[in-house]
């Protein structure tokens, strides 16, 4: 992929107007809040993680760090330990999780080892936490951390700027290619007993099996430079000295602190290509005059081909770029944004691949879940055009959990209106949404919207309440043909002490 994008115009403009709010780092210096992100690295052997805030931007330690026991190697398990750990460090912006040998890999994995997707991880940690997150492989955030902060302090800027693939061994071999510091790929290529050979064989054999993979990736590949790091943190100098692979190979410079850096540093940019992504789903739903759940594909084509000004079906980089500029989005996140949308790896982006981002990002949920006030506030955003119900809960709430499946049928009943739901004790960011801004005092308690202003609260369990709160909000148009005529319209006095 990277040499077909050197095809492409390699854009450079001025930053968009994002501003950010500056921050003083414990050295005195200034950065954005932004760049100080939280990087939790759980170890090979999945029973630790270990949590530092770092700055992203120069991968600078801001202060202490601290560690916890991982109880199992699940979501829920990867959730739980992170919850902890930002507990304890009184956390409350973003966070990348690195997990080595956890992570589901992009190419052939042949460890056989059990895996969890990123996007399990992600789910489980924001609802556990709260943070916007983003998970890694070991091997993209040792990578990138050495490329940024180590390793790759000693290459010249034109070995930088080209292919630069970093390889991890240990337990496993695993490895990551970068274009120009951006990752481009995530994969294990195929090594039979890896481990057997690993644990068995003298230096001399270890270093002819590293070879044999190297330069199985190097004529795939081309890399121009290949850095060897061990995911436990040891040197891998003695190492490089011994293969005999053709490409230059450097030793990781870290050690296992590039996991708790590297999974900060790809999470800022992670997050920041998904924010891009939110805000032009913003836009186009904004450009067609609906919400996005409600986007039609021939209007989908309509952006599309309004981004595509050389009319050949497909977006290139300088495409890609100019449209995100003029969303003020800035040109340089142009590059990430293509990277996410482009899943064959082609240096483009087909109608293909932008309808099947559209659809995997946009929920089709009957109900939505939010875990903070962002979502809640898009979710506003986003549904201008419609009545909008949130019912607000608590974990511990039984006649919430006694509601759930009325709230469902009710969500059914009518598709015309956007449900959410919200537990008000989730975490500190739903507290005291729930608590200062919604009033919430008992639960479950109902809300309708529209066009973001509150029209209707009720609190208490009872269906007959919220479809007639529904029926005296809903317009004609979001009134389900399905269930007949409107009954009549009915005041809210009559349910008030039941």
């Amino acid at each position: 992929m990277g040499r077909l994008m050197k095809k492409c115009n390699r854009w450079r403009r001025p930053r968009a107007g994002r501003a950010s709010t500056p921050v003083t780092t414990r050295a005195g210096a200034t950065t954005d809040d932004d760049d100080i992100v939280l990087g939790v690295y759980v170890n090979a052997s999945a029973s630790q993680a270990r949590a530092a805030p770092v700055n992203a931007k120069t991968g600078a330690f801001e202060r202490a760090g601290a560690a916890t026991r991982l109880g199992e190697a699940t979501p829920s398990g990867v959730a739980a330990a992170v919850r902890e750990l930002v507990e304890s460090l009184e956390w409350e912006g973003r966070l990348g999780i690195s997990l080595p040998g956890l992570v589901t890999r992009v190419d052939g994995d042949s460890s056989g080892r059990e895996t969890m997707a990123r996007v399990d991880i992600e789910a489980a940690t924001r609802t556990a936490t709260g943070c916007e997150t983003s998970a890694s492989s070991g091997a993209e955030a040792f990578g990138a951390a050495e490329l940024r902060y180590g390793a790759g302090a000693g290459l010249s800027a034109s070995e930088k700027s080209d292919l630069v693939m970093f390889c991890m061994v240990g337990r496993r071999f695993s490895a990551s290619l970068y274009d120009d510091g951006t990752i481009v790929k995530n994969f294990a290529p195929v090594v039979e007993a890896w481990r057997d050979d690993a644990e068995t064989t003298n230096e001399d054999a270890f270093a002819d099996v590293v070879s044999a993979c190297l330069i199985e990736l190097e004529d795939k590949y081309m890399p121009n430079v290949i850095i060897l790091s061990g995911e436990d943190g040891d040197d891998a100098g003695a190492l490089v000295k011994r293969l005999s692979c053709k490409t230059k190979v450097v030793a990781g410079t870290l050690g296992v602190v590039a996991g708790v850096k590297g999974a900060a540093a790809l999470a800022r940019e992670q997050i920041r290509t998904r924010d891009i992504e939110i805000y032009v789903r913003d836009v186009i739903g904004t450009t067609t005059g609906v919400s996005p759940q409600f986007v039609t594909e021939e209007q989908l084509r309509d952006v599309f081909d309004k981004f595509d000004t050389s009319e050949n079906g497909v977006l290139e980089l300088s495409e890609l770029v100019d449209a995100t500029a003029a969303l003020n989005v800035d040109v340089d996140d142009g590059r990430r944004l293509l990277d996410s949308l482009d899943y064959d790896g082609n240096g483009v982006v087909s109608f293909e691949e932008w309808a099947r981002w559209w659809r995997a990002a946009v929920s089709s949920e009957r109900v939505t879940k939010v875990v903070s006030k962002d979502e809640w506030s898009r979710v506003l955003r986003w549904e201008r055009n419609r009545l909008v119900c949130l019912e607000v809960g608590f974990t511990f709430c039984r006649p919430c959990k006694a509601f759930a499946k009325k709230y469902e049928k009710i969500a059914d009943d009518f598709p015309g209106v956007k449900f959410v739901f919200m537990n008000g004790n989730e975490n500190g960011s739903t507290t005291r949404l729930a608590r200062d801004e919604l009033g919430v005092k008992t639960t479950p308690s109902f809300f309708l919207f529209r066009s973001g202003e509150r029209v209707h609260f009720h609190s208490g369990g009872n269906e007959e309440r919220l479809r007639a709160a529904i029926n005296r909000h809903a317009t004609d148009e979001e009134w389900p043909a399905a269930l007949g005529a409107r009954p009549a319209i009915t005041s809210d006095d009559s349910y008030a002490n039941m």
